[in-house]
C-alpha cells in the first residue's frame, strides 16, 4: 500500500510557531501586571469624586481616568485574546491544522484589535492633552495648549505593531505549502 510521502517541514513553522508562543506569553504577563496599575488609577478615581477634591479636578482628568477604568476590560480581554493565540501557536508547531486555522482566525481578529486598540489610546491621549492643557494655563504657562507629538507617534507605531506581523502572518498562512505541510500530519 502506497502511503503519501510527508514533505519536510519548512523551517519557518517552528519559527512562526515559537516566536507567536513567546510573544503571547510575554503580552499574558504584560496584560497581567497592567491590571494591577489600572486598579491602582481606579482608587485614585474615587478621591477626585469628593466634593473637596473634585473642584481642583479638571474634567479632562476625569475623563482620562474614566478611559483608563474602561481600558481595564481591554486589558483582561488581551489575556484571553493573547492566551488563544498561544494555544493556537502551540498546535500550529504541532503541525495540527485547526492550530493553522486558529493563528489565522487571531491574526484577523489582531487586525480589528488594531482598530479598536488606537481608538482607545487616541482617546486616552487626547483628553491627557486636554488635562496637560488646563494645567500649563493654571500656572500661567504662555502656551494656550499642549502637544506631545511623542504620544501620537507611539499610537502610530502601536498600530503598525499589531497591522504588519497579522497581516503578514494571514498571507503566510494562506500559502499552499504551509496549508500542505500542515494538512498532511
Amino acid at each position: 500500500m502506497d502511503t503519501p510521502s510527508l514533505s519536510p517541514r519548512p523551517t519557518s513553522i517552528p519559527i512562526l510557531g515559537w516566536s507567536t508562543i513567546a510573544a503571547s506569553a510575554l503580552m499574558i504577563i504584560v496584560n497581567l501586571s497592567s491590571l494591577v496599575t489600572t486598579s491602582a488609577l481606579e482608587a485614585l478615581n474615587l478621591n477626585f469624586d469628593s466634593p473637596v477634591f473634585a473642584q481642583y479636578v479638571p474634567q479632562s482628568m476625569k475623563s482620562m481616568l474614566d478611559l483608563y477604568t474602561y481600558s481595564r476590560w481591554w486589558t483582561w480581554y488581551g489575556v484571553f485574546y493573547f492566551g488563544f493565540t498561544l494555544a493556537a501557536g502551540v498546535q500550529f508547531v504541532r503541525l495540527r491544522a485547526w492550530g493553522r486555522s486558529a493563528l489565522e482566525t487571531a491574526c484577523w481578529i489582531a487586525l480589528l484589535n488594531a482598530l479598536v486598540d488606537t481608538i482607545l489610546s487616541y482617546k486616552i491621549w487626547s483628553s491627557a492633552q486636554e488635562t496637560f492643557t488646563v494645567v500649563l494655563r493654571a500656572m500661567g504657562g504662555s502656551h494656550s495648549a499642549y502637544l506631545n507629538p511623542l504620544g501620537f507617534f507611539t499610537i502610530v507605531v502601536g498600530f503598525l505593531l499589531w497591522v504588519v506581523p497579522a497581516a503578514g502572518m494571514i498571507v503566510y498562512l494562506r500559502r499552499s505549502a504551509i496549508r500542505q505541510t500542515v494538512s498532511l500530519r
